[in-house]
């Protein structure tokens, strides 16, 4: 009897993608419904709003936290302020407006237990491409950076907040909490992939997502350093160790202890 061949991150990644109606990056984003203010943000673009400069690289630079212990601090953020507050940070709304920053619990996925979904995050750090139409319903679909290693996660936030940053400034600058804004899943793969960003595109069902907590863009320096509270069936060191894999099976030649200062 032939042995049946274990499944890669690749395989697992493909099978989800089964479940949108349509598959290709330029489709994903056509397949997205929009909440953003589409003259708003081309005024932005051309500068006819100020935004001011605020600096994500600069803040997480600056934080007194990286010359000690990140995680540690961000996790007593967490509690005693961020959770303290929820008139600020609690996101009552199922669905994830797009490019925002959200964590919640996320503890009985549908494919729990299975091949398709051996392991997964059960507090899911994400940057939301917002909600999408597939075959099963609606999904919150985004880029769940507790998948990735966290001088990895640092790169790719402040690479997303570069690549959209006069509308993000906007955020930071009007105190806009929950302002959408217009993230192009291609555009962001065209410039991350180097750094393996597709192994933590991840799909979500609304009503199986609790406690959800959205972070204003200028407390993201914070954010970007709350390590998951746990995961399900696999370790940190083990999930690091299929990151590679996932990168050697793309031809990404990447480094998770890269220094991230140097390249934001």
């Amino acid at each position: 009897m032939r042995k049946k061949r274990k499944l890669t991150v690749g395989d697992i990644l493909e099978e989800q993608s089964k479940d949108l109606v349509n598959k290709s990056s330029k489709d994903l984003d056509k397949n997205l419904e929009l909440f953003g203010d589409k003259k708003k943000e081309k005024a932005i673009e051309k500068k006819f709003i100020p935004t001011g400069k605020y600096s994500l690289r600069t803040r997480i630079k600056n934080n007194p936290w990286v010359k000690g212990r990140p995680s540690a601090q961000a996790v007593k953020w967490l509690f005693r302020e961020v959770f303290a507050d929820p008139k600020k940070y609690k996101h009552k709304k199922h669905l994830l407006y797009q490019g925002g920053l959200f964590i919640f619990k996320y503890f009985e996925p549908k494919y729990k237990g299975t091949d398709r979904l051996p392991w997964f995050d059960k507090y899911p750090l994400v940057i939301s491409l917002g909600p999408r139409a597939t075959n099963l319903g609606i999904r919150n679909l985004g880029f769940n950076l507790h998948l990735l290693p966290p001088r990895i996660r640092i790169i790719v936030l402040c690479y997303i907040f570069e690549l959209y940053k006069n509308a993000y400034r906007y955020s930071v600058l009007f105190k806009k909490n929950d302002n959408p804004v217009t993230i192009s899943y291609k555009q962001i793969l065209k410039v991350l992939q180097p750094y393996g960003i597709e192994f933590c595109v991840r799909m979500y069902i609304p009503n199986l997502q609790n406690q959800i907590v959205r972070f204003p863009v200028d407390d993201w320096y914070k954010a970007i350093f709350i390590p998951s509270r746990g995961y399900d069936g696999i370790r940190a060191r083990a999930l690091i160790r299929e990151w590679r894999l996932f990168c050697r099976e793309k031809g990404i030649h990447i480094n998770e202890k890269i220094d991230w200062r140097a390249v934001i």
